[in-house]
C-alpha cells in the first residue's frame, strides 16, 4: 500500500467521529456558557435532555445515535438549544428578539460562542453556526447575544 491513501485512510478514520455528532464550542476565554435543550418530545426521556454548562474553551457533543439530545437520530435533524452566559450581566444568545432565545443545530452541525469581532458593536458575544457539509445558517456577522432581559434564577 502507498504511503499517501494510507495516510488519507488514518485522516478520515479520526475525523468520522465529529461527523456524526453536533457541538457547542465555547471560545469565550473567561466565561462559561449554560446549554439548555427544548423539552424533549418523548416525555420518558425528557429528563435526559441535553442541560450542560461548558467551561471557557471548552466543548460538548452531542452523538447522532444519542436520542436524548438529537430526537430525530439523523444529521439533518434540527435541534432547538438555548445558550445563555450567566454572570453579571447574563446574557441570551439567539433569535428572535424579544421571545426565548433559541438556537437552531442540525444533527451533524457546530455551534460556536465566541466574542464579537466587530469591536464597535454594542453586542459583545456572538454565535456562528454551521450545518455538518459547513453551510453557515447565520448572517454575516453572527447571531447576537444581547444582555438577557428576563433572567431566571439558577442560570
Amino acid at each position: 500500500m502507498r504511503p499517501l491513501p494510507l495516510l488519507f485512510a488514518v485522516a478520515s478514520a479520526a475525523a468520522a467521529p465529529h461527523a456524526a455528532a453536533y457541538c457547542i464550542h465555547n471560545q469565550i476565554p473567561d466565561r462559561a456558557i449554560a446549554i439548555e435543550q427544548e423539552p424533549h418530545p418523548d416525555k420518558l426521556r425528557d429528563e435526559r435532555r441535553l442541560h450542560a454548562r461548558i467551561p471557557p474553551g471548552r466543548s460538548r457533543c452531542c452523538s447522532v445515535k444519542n436520542l436524548d439530545c438529537n430526537p430525530d437520530g439523523r444529521l439533518a435533524s434540527v435541534v432547538n438549544i438555548a445558550i445563555t452566559i450567566p454572570g453579571e450581566p447574563p446574557y441570551a444568545c439567539g433569535f428572535p428578539p424579544g421571545a426565548e432565545p433559541m438556537v437552531k443545530v442540525t444533527g451533524g452541525g457546530t455551534v460556536r460562542v465566541m466574542r464579537n469581532p466587530n469591536a464597535k458593536s454594542a453586542t459583545p458575544y456572538i454565535v456562528r453556526i454551521r450545518t455538518q457539509d459547513g453551510q453557515s445558517l447565520t448572517p454575516p456577522h453572527g447571531l447576537a447575544c444581547p444582555p438577557d432581559r428576563f433572567p431566571t434564577k439558577g442560570k
